[in-house]
């Protein structure tokens, strides 16, 4: 069944249909509180929430208790953090809720999944009876402040990017912060940002979660809002959310020769993946738009069999591009950092590393991605040349010959977000 859709503007309003027409705004939320909202745990042998998941929205219920200040919940990539925003706002009746993204294709993906709250009905978190959000997807910005009302007015969840609520005038954010109650900023390590400060600030007397798996960032500013909530990727990792990591490492010193060296050892892993039956995909790290375009161009004339894809910001071919990554038609995705947050293709569990990242929450979160857990998948691999000597010293480790990533990832993780709480303490 399609969800219904209508266009205002360059934005829209979706609705995944339970009813005939869109519903209210107050009529969505009363079916919430008539039906109560089910905590159901996950067992070896029954769907249901993740331990990491019910901390997380017991620890954000017991603070809204006392307190209306900023909050801070961190749960490693592929623990279950949008269920986590979405069964928050269905389970405490919040009516307007402002979800804040970093990029296009994650507000995208978050729109998908919100419609029809696929995964709290498939463990029966939430009844037949209660109905799916109304959602209001916002791409740029309306005409006017009467549009911006309408919209916001119709909606249970806006979703939309820092960057484009850093254009909205005054005007424009009273009427977000006068029209919803709550305010959830995902991949939260990028607030201190100029863009996410003035969302915050002018929200600052409305609830207000922030989701990251990293609280830390290189440069030193801080992120506000107590930790309330943290739940450890060495706990993650033996629960079973994650798989090892293999690393591969490259030593090749000639410039000209490395980019090919990498790209025969990753097509080689995604190969002896795919004769064993693993449907695995492989992601190129590049670090700019031009050096992504170099790349690819190197992939299809060396393997063209795989279909790559490039995907970077900007061109029209992305959602087509992604659309066949799902799909398995490309085998072999090159991309600068749009895969690094959020966007889930669970089959992504080879990274050719030809630009190394020098940021720690950045190479956690990546990499992260291609470490979780999923039925019909095998363990992720990472390949990099190790002869690079520019690399900053706390990536050094990571980037040795006898690296072991999963133990040292949960390691750096964890050193860096206790130091964050005994700040905070």
């Amino acid at each position: 069944m399609e969800f219904m859709k209508e266009t205002i503007g360059n934005n829209y309003l979706a609705y995944f249909p339970i009813v005939d027409e869109f519903p209210s705004a107050d009529d969505v939320v009363c079916t919430w509180k008539q039906n109560a909202f089910d905590y159901v745990a996950e067992t070896e042998s029954n769907k249901g929430f993740r331990a990491a998941q019910l901390g997380a929205i017991f620890a954000v219920k017991s603070h809204w208790t006392i307190s209306k200040a900023p909050v801070t919940v961190v749960m490693p990539t592929g623990t279950g953090k949008t269920e986590t925003m979405f069964a928050t706002i269905v389970s405490e009746y919040r009516k307007r809720t402002l979800i804040v993204v970093p990029s296009n294709l994650l507000r995208q993906q978050t729109v998908e999944r919100c419609l029809k709250l696929e995964k709290l009905r498939e463990f029966n978190a939430i009844c037949d009876k209660c109905l799916n959000p109304v959602i209001a997807c916002l791409n740029s910005s309306p005409t006017d402040k009467d549009e911006l009302k309408n919209i916001i007015e119709r909606s249970n969840v806006i979703i939309t990017t820092a960057s484009l609520l850093s254009g909205f005038t005054d005007e424009y954010f009273d009427v977000l912060s006068g029209l919803c109650d709550t305010l959830i900023v995902d991949e939260a390590h990028h607030t201190p940002a100029k863009s996410w400060r003035r969302t915050k600030l002018k929200f600052a007397d409305r609830l207000c979660i922030q989701f990251t798996a990293t609280p830390f960032r290189d440069d030193g500013q801080k992120i506000d809002g107590k930790i309330i909530y943290n739940f450890p990727l060495s706990l993650a990792q033996r629960q079973g959310y994650f798989k090892s990591i293999n690393f591969y490492p490259i030593l090749e010193f000639d410039y000209d020769k490395k980019d090919l060296a990498i790209a025969n050892k990753a097509v080689e892993i995604l190969e002896t993946d795919l004769s064993n039956d693993y449907p695995h995909l492989l992601l190129v790290r590049a670090s700019t738009k031009k050096r992504a375009e170099e790349l690819y161009n190197l992939y299809i004339q060396n393997f063209e069999k795989h279909n790559p894809v490039l995907i970077v910001s900007g061109q029209k071919g992305n959602k087509q591009s992604i659309a066949d990554a799902k799909s398995g038609k490309a085998k072999i995705i090159v991309c600068v950092d749009m895969f690094g947050e959020g966007i889930d293709i669970p089959q992504l569990k080879i990274c050719a590393i030809h630009d190394k990242y020098k940021s720690i929450p950045i190479t956690i979160q990546f990499i992260g991605r291609f470490a979780r857990s999923q039925g019909n998948l095998g363990n992720a691999s990472v390949v990099a040349n190790i002869a690079d000597d520019d690399i900053e010293d706390a990536l050094q480790e990571l980037y040795s010959q006898d690296a072991d990533w999963s133990e040292l990832l949960k390691k750096i993780s964890e050193d860096k977000i206790s130091k964050e709480e005994r700040l905070q303490e």
